[in-house]
């Protein structure tokens, strides 16, 4: 006659199931090997792969032949992808513009279907429940939603999402403290103890916040000028007022071409200066930019969307690329 199953074994088994019905142990999940459920619970090895077996018997797990022991359940499999962008990625020239693109290019080297959807705004989270991997830009609510239902989502060039929802939210982003850092470097190298400003973009927006925040801790004294915009109009508006300074960081590449042409048109000395983003009007007007690594980041997005549509339920990662000034 089998000896009785002892409290403490009970109670291991118990906290087992509690944790596997916690929602947060995914279909597909690598779980506890025996000898680290012995390990970690202070049981034997052999009471260890009975429980194991008795939760595989049970529904609660599987094991995989050479492969180990994984969370029981139908795993989510996305048939492609679903690109999700604000609006303004629309506009010719911006950076939203340029990383749609690119991501669409390197989407389809990759083979991996794909289609755009605008504005999230006026997406519910349900909607994207599609079969598609949700790959977002400028819609930190809709992605905190997705994550928020336990779905994975991955993050383009925005804060993270936070709490419990985090381990569902992928992210890729650029580091824009340590590139406004990089800026304020390169121009004390130019200009040593002269006079610096800098022409922000919309003080709402993180990545601006960051840049400029970088960019203060090399030049405390440093005026901030906010165009309140990303964009070239907004820009002429506001260049005339950095236009006396030796040295100008301009928070984005739209901005640094308003400074060029106000002091072109003004008949002025072009002051030191140094964008943020590498956008091709850097490159047509020869002037030098703390430069966003396109390449690396659209990769490292593909990346991220291979694994997921292969089944991978690990928890979720952000990868952060350094910005690196391209003198001109």
């Amino acid at each position: 006659m089998p000896r009785p199953r002892s409290n403490a074994v009970t109670e291991v088994k118990s906290r087992l199931i509690v944790r596997l019905r916690d929602g947060f142990h995914r279909p597909g999940q690598r779980f506890l090997s025996n000898r680290a459920l012995a390990t970690r619970f202070g049981v034997s090895y052999q009471t260890a792969h009975r429980l194991i077996q008795e939760l595989v018997t049970e529904g609660w797990l599987e094991r995989r032949a050479a492969s180990g022991t994984y969370v029981a359940g139908r795993r989510e499999v996305f048939r492609g992808v679903v690109l999700i962008f604000a609006e303004r990625a629309r506009r010719a020239g911006s950076f939203g513009a340029r990383l749609l693109d690119l991501l669409r290019g390197a989407l389809d080297h990759a083979g991996i279907e794909h289609r755009t959807r605008w504005d999230g705004a006026e997406i519910g989270a349900a909607d994207v429940a599609d079969g598609r991997y949700p790959i977002i830009w400028e819609q930190a609510a809709l992605a905190e939603a997705i994550a928020g239902m336990r779905r994975f989502v991955l993050i383009l060039e925005d804060r993270p999402v936070r709490g419990l929802a985090a381990s569902y939210a992928d992210s890729v982003s650029v580091d824009d403290f340590s590139g406004g850092v990089a800026a304020g470097e390169w121009l004390r190298e130019r200009v040593g103890g002269g006079r610096c400003a800098v022409l922000a973009g919309p003080e709402d927006d993180a990545r601006n916040r960051l840049r400029v925040a970088g960019f203060l801790s090399v030049h405390r004294r440093a005026r901030v000028v906010s165009a309140g915009s990303w964009f070239y109009a907004e820009g002429l508006r506001s260049a005339p007022r950095v236009l006396d300074y030796s040295g100008v960081f301009c928070a984005n590449d739209r901005l640094a071409a308003a400074v060029v042409d106000e002091a072109r048109r003004l008949d002025k000395r072009q002051p030191e200066l140094v964008g943020f983003d590498d956008a091709p009007v850097a490159e047509q007007m020869n002037f030098t930019t703390i430069a966003i690594p396109w390449d690396d980041i659209v990769a490292a997005a593909v990346g991220v969307a291979q694994r997921r549509m292969t089944g991978d339920v690990r928890t979720a990662a952000g990868l952060i690329f350094a910005p690196r000034p391209l003198v001109r």
